[in-house]
Parts: structure tokens; C-alpha cells; sequence
């Protein structure tokens, strides 16, 4: 069973950062944000978080939101109202809080429940933009001091989906394979479902596991027999 993520996307300072924000853009809009495995909280290391932020916000204010039927659309509407509402009362609760919104922020007025692209910075650790997932265009970005202070933010959830790490030193990579939390994790890439790789998550993300090998055999049936003994097909 998946039950929805907050899916942190770390970038340190080896990464490439041209290509870390370029497919940290796609990672948050795909599907109009509305994607359980989504990234949705953006942890940069100090060393390169303003200019992170300076590009991940032009690439993010830049995007061309519309019809979906219009080939040049990049960002269409949410699928209801109520995701839609929802979506900006946790907006608003985080900046309340202390959030401050770097662009966008806000309901687009008219047909359609379209939300305007938005990235949110200086996030109180128990704003809802921190600790909920946010089903909609909405980037989260945290400052990390370091490698530890990047995994500590990252697991500083209830979920554990879904996560990716942007790095080119292979000690850093052991760590975030070691230390985060999720049921997936990529390396240099977004985060992705594949039928030949096991999928699902950890903590409160869901149970269990659906594609590859493993989710063959834990899909299998099980019935009792009347006495309650456990028959495996």
C-alpha cells in the first residue's frame, strides 16, 4: 500500500548544478506536481544555495502554465478543487508560520484549478510545507549545513517514499544510501518507477512492495485453511 511522500532531493556541492536544478524543476511539476514520488522538499548544502535558489526560481517562475491541450502548455490545472484549496491553506498556514514565498504563492483566478508554480524558502520545521506532502506545484527549499545536517533534514519527516541525492563524491553517496530513510533512492537522477525495480516505502509511506522480483513474490495469494493455517499459492 503507498500512501503519499514528501520526497527530498539533495544537492551538494560536487554536483553538477546546471543539471541538478534543470531536472529539480521537472521533479517538482511532473504531472502538475501531483505525483507521489514527486520531489518536494529541496535540501541544498550552504555553499551553493543561493545560486541553487537564484536559477531553481528563474526555471520555476519561467514555466508556461495553461490549457493541457496547448502544445506549449508546461503546467496545466489540478484535478479538483478540493486539492487545489487544500494546497493553498497549507501554503498559507507555512508562510504564516514563517515561510517566505520566492515566487508564485497563490490560486489562479478562472476556469480550471490552476495553481501558479511556487517556491517557498526559510521553512519553519513544523510548518505543513515542511512536514506534509504538498499534492500540487509547490517547492519546498531547506539550507543544509553539511552532509549530516542534509540527512537529518531529510528524514525529518513522517514519510519516506521516494528520494534522490545529487553528488559526484562516492563517500557522500554511501552515506545517503546508508542513512536516508525512503523505499527508493537515486543517485544523480530523479526518482522514477520502473516494473523491474521493487516499489514502495517506509515509515509512513505504506507497507509492502508492488514490481520486480520481490514484489512477484509478495504479491502472491494467501489463504487460510479452516483450522487457520496459512496455504501460500
Amino acid at each position: 500500500m503507498e500512501l503519499g511522500g514528501s520526497d527530498p532531493f539533495v544537492v551538494m556541492p560536487s554536483a553538477d548544478l546546471e543539471q541538478a536544478v534543470s531536472i529539480a524543476v521537472s521533479a517538482r511539476m511532473i504531472n502538475n506536481g501531483q505525483s507521489c514520488i514527486a520531489a518536494k522538499r529541496f535540501i541544498i548544502h550552504e555553499k551553493i544555495y543561493d545560486e541553487f535558489l537564484k536559477r531553481f526560481v528563474a526555471g520555476v517562475s519561467a514555466i508556461r502554465v495553461g490549457d493541457p491541450m496547448d502544445e506549449k502548455t508546461q503546467l496545466g490545472p489540478l484535478a479538483t478543487a478540493a486539492i487545489r484549496d487544500g494546497l493553498d491553506n497549507q501554503v498559507k498556514s507555512s508562510v504564516a508560520a514563517g515561510a517566505r514565498v520566492a515566487t508564485g504563492g497563490k490560486k489562479l483566478e478562472g476556469e480550471g484549478y490552476f495553481y501558479v508554480p511556487t517556491v517557498l524558502t526559510d521553512i519553519p520545521a513544523d510548518a505543513p510545507a515542511a512536514q506534509e506532502e504538498l499534492f500540487g506545484p509547490v517547492a519546498s527549499v531547506f539550507k543544509a549545513k553539511d552532509l549530516t545536517d542534509a540527512i537529518r533534514i531529510a528524514n525529518g519527516t513522517s514519510f519516506g517514499l521516494g528520494a534522490s541525492a545529487w553528488t559526484r563524491d562516492a563517500a557522500e553517496q554511501d552515506r545517503f544510501i546508508a542513512d536516508i530513510e525512503s523505499g527508493l533512492l537515486f543517485i544523480n537522477g530523479m526518482v522514477a518507477s520502473d516494473p523491474r525495480l521493487p516499489f514502495g516505502g517506509v515509515k509512513n509511506s505504506g507497507f509492502g512492495r508492488e514490481l520486480g522480483e520481490f514484489g512477484i513474490h509478495q504479491e502472491r495469494t494467501r489463504r487460510r485453511r479452516p483450522g487457520g493455517e496459512t496455504i501460500r499459492d
